[in-house]
């Protein structure tokens, strides 16, 4: 273990200040991150793209900035967990993913076609995965064991928060494509700050950066693959968010092309749809965060967890109604904040070298961002085979409720934890 990170049994307690700073720096990220997935970036598409084509691109632009997410995360995680810098080892992947981020969304609101449009969601892609490399370790770096659940219950309403703000927020900056894009990161800039300015941050005391070459970098990278339970942990986590990325990208077209409702009306749902995710998320999370450490036990709560999102996943495909895609919605909210509140949580305690946590948080982060490539790339063939119209949006949810049974019964393996 190296000398930049205390002992699970030594390690000081922290303030409720600094968790609470903590868990908007997170926010941060997740509004700068999902906005544009969930509908900055199809709004922006469709302003460019012909009818016929926006489905295509915008699954083609975020498929390419999900493979980038793929790369980035566990790159910058395994250069942090050796950062000698003496301003720590988190710190600068935090402020340098900040300076990155924020020229990718200024290149997002000023591109004047689809190639530059692509290209600024690349750059924000490699920003904001740098900001997650930095932001993720503090759990298991700094936070105590036994406050572990419940902050990974706050971290897990993080997203859902974010994706809510963001919603709001571009109820009132979709005139201008710009502000659609910086308004939310202005939250970003503020709270990585803010979590900076207190981090108590150390450099590496191990292996030297300039020691780890192309190849030692990729086997450190596969390492964590051989632990029986960080495979099957990530395994679950990816079937899960192969159905969130399903749920989060195409809302929009659902609203429009399922139940053909107006954009702007579907952009009022959105918002209404994002408010009962964000309502449940946020409960469930902090009550599943509480449960867990006070059971001991994530592996239950993992899987009524997806079974739940499943059950809403179904009750979606088959809405006939804007009433009945919201029950559908709020069903899969509670999954979604029950599963967030405790998955943190068990993945902190089945890492299989506390040394490499960023770089271990960074690959487990590859079941985040592998889906937002796969799911696009994949929806173009469902549609196909839902309907000879190309947009039977429903077999897309019916795809997704798939998945989270899936990874539901893949929690099931995992042995270090109860």
């Amino acid at each position: 273990m190296t000398l930049s990170q205390p002992s699970p049994a030594t390690r000081p307690p922290v303030s409720i200040g600094f968790v609470a700073i903590y868990v908007l720096a997170q926010f941060g990220i997740w509004v700068a991150l999902l906005t544009p997935v969930v509908l900055t970036l199809a709004i922006r598409v469709g302003d460019i793209a012909s009818e016929a084509e926006k489905g295509r691109w915008l699954g083609m632009i975020l498929a390419i900035g999900g493979f980038v997410a793929l790369v980035a995360t566990p790159l910058c995680g395994a250069l942090s967990d050796r950062t000698r810098s003496r301003f720590g080892r988190r710190r600068p992947w935090l402020l340098g993913g900040l300076m990155v981020a924020g020229a990718g969304l200024l290149l997002l609101g000023l591109a004047p076609n689809l190639w530059l449009l692509g290209l600024g969601w690349i750059i924000c892609q490699a920003g904001l995965n740098a900001m997650q490399a930095g932001c993720l370790p503090i759990l298991p770096d700094v936070i105590p064991v036994r406050w572990q659940g419940r902050v990974a219950g706050m971290l897990g309403m993080t997203s859902t928060m974010g994706t809510f703000a963001g919603s709001w927020i571009t109820q009132f900056t979709q005139g201008s494509s710009l502000l659609m894009f910086l308004v939310p990161f202005a939250l970003t800039v503020v709270s990585i700050g803010a979590l900076c300015l207190i981090l108590p941050d150390r450099p590496a005391q191990g292996e030297d950066l300039r020691r780890l070459g192309p190849v030692a970098m990729l086997r450190a990278i596969g390492q964590p693959f051989r632990d029986w339970d960080f495979s099957w942990a990530f395994g679950s986590r990816f079937l899960i968010m192969m159905a969130w990325s399903f749920l989060l990208t195409y809302q929009l077209f659902f609203l429009t092309d399922q139940l053909s409702l107006p954009r702007g009306e579907a952009t009022q749902v959105m918002v209404k749809s994002m408010a009962i995710i964000a309502t449940a998320t946020i409960a469930i999370s902090l009550i599943g965060g509480f449960i867990t450490d006070w059971t001991g036990r994530r592996k239950p709560l993992v899987f009524l967890a997806a079974t739940l999102e499943a059950a809403g996943f179904l009750t979606i495909a088959l809405a006939p109604s804007v009433p009945q895609f919201l029950v559908g919605v709020a069903m899969a909210g509670i999954g979604k904040g029950l599963y967030f509140a405790v998955d943190l949580a068990l993945l902190a305690a089945i890492l299989p070298k506390p040394e490499d946590s960023a770089k271990d948080m960074g690959v487990f982060q590859i079941a985040n961002s592998l889906p937002q490539s796969l799911a696009p790339a994949i929806a173009p063939i469902i549609l196909v085979i839902g309907s000879t119209s190309g947009k039977d949006y429903a077999a897309i949810y019916l795809t997704g409720m798939v998945f989270a049974l899936l990874g539901a019964f893949a929690i099931c393996p995992v042995r270090r934890s109860r």
